[in-house]
């Protein structure tokens, strides 16, 4: 697919029905029972207490967002929440652009950027590995019972 044009901003209360039902949407929306309404609460909670909630525009059409929370890795560390892309923009380059974004938005925080994949998330353990992140550990049983997060960290080295 090729590379889409998108815009990025930061997310609004009014963003957050239609990126719960991108997330929704999804392989992990699936299997971990996301609900569009419980989703949209938790966006716009996020938001109010002041977590980097942004979205991905293409054509006057919100296609994906981001949501990290600067300090939420051992209350020290950028933690990358969730990227959830529209399935008809999925391979564009959205998910880049989101996770550069994230990093640009959270850098000033540590030297290191976290997050957790589903281990039956193939895809975006790839994803995240071809963008710098490594495989540090795994937390069985940690979400839902016979899943494992694993745990990646991407090191970017002094602070800037």
């Amino acid at each position: 697919m090729p590379r889409m044009q998108i815009a990025l901003r930061s997310m609004t209360a009014q963003d957050a029905s239609f990126c719960a039902l991108i997330a929704c949407d999804s392989e992990i929306g699936s299997r971990y029972g996301f609900e569009p309404e419980r989703m949209a609460d938790s966006l716009r909670s996020a938001i109010a207490s002041g977590g980097e909630l942004f979205v991905a525009e293409a054509e006057g059409g919100i296609v994906g967002f981001a949501w990290g929370e600067p300090k939420g890795a051992f209350a020290s560390a950028p933690y990358l929440r969730l990227i959830a892309v529209s399935e008809s923009s999925r391979g564009s380059g959205v998910g880049s652009a989101l996770l550069a974004e994230f990093e640009s938005r959270t850098r000033w925080v540590s030297r290191d950027w976290c997050l957790l994949v589903s281990d039956f998330n193939k895809k975006a353990q790839a994803f995240y590995e071809q963008h710098g992140y490594r495989r540090v550990g795994a937390l069985p049983d940690f979400a839902r019972a016979g899943i494992a997060e694993i745990l990646m960290v991407k090191p970017h080295g002094p602070l800037s």
